[in-house]
């Protein structure tokens, strides 16, 4: 089953994808995401050449619960994706899952200031990978 993670943010999009068996998630690309029409074409165009059995979508969610504003852009995305792609599509929970890529990449040698170009990818396949490592049993 291959699965796309997507981590949406305003300025840049960062896309992870698993490995056709869903045992491992590697972060694919970032895609600038301040104009939201080009946005949804280029996330359309990865999903047409990938095509993928799921997609699911970081959900950013508060440690208290309660939905941010950002929460209701994500949900907004994902029924674009699903209404534009029809993609199978679910939202899931990302929390500190930029905190946990930029310390991988920091381990890895990368320095913070070089991080900005990668870690919205590296978010996306932590969440991608957390996902897979949750649902390994179900297959």
């Amino acid at each position: 089953m291959r699965i796309l993670a997507i981590d949406y943010g305003m300025a840049r999009t960062g896309v992870a994808l698993s490995d056709p068996t869903g045992l491992i998630a590697t972060p694919y690309r970032v895609v600038p995401s301040r104009n939201y029409e080009k946005l949804l074409i280029a996330i359309g165009e990865i999903i047409s050449t990938i095509a993928p059995d799921k997609v699911i979508l970081g959900f950013p969610g508060r440690t208290d619960g309660t939905k941010s504003e950002m929460c209701e852009r994500v949900e907004r995305f994902k029924d674009e994706l699903k209404q534009r792609f029809n993609v199978d599509a679910e939202l899931v929970d990302e929390k500190y899952t930029t905190v946990i890529a930029s310390q991988m990449l920091h381990a890895g040698g990368t320095k913070a200031k070089e991080q900005r170009q990668n870690i919205d990818a590296a978010a996306a396949a932590v969440l991608l990978q957390g996902y897979l490592d949750g649902h390994r049993n179900e297959k």
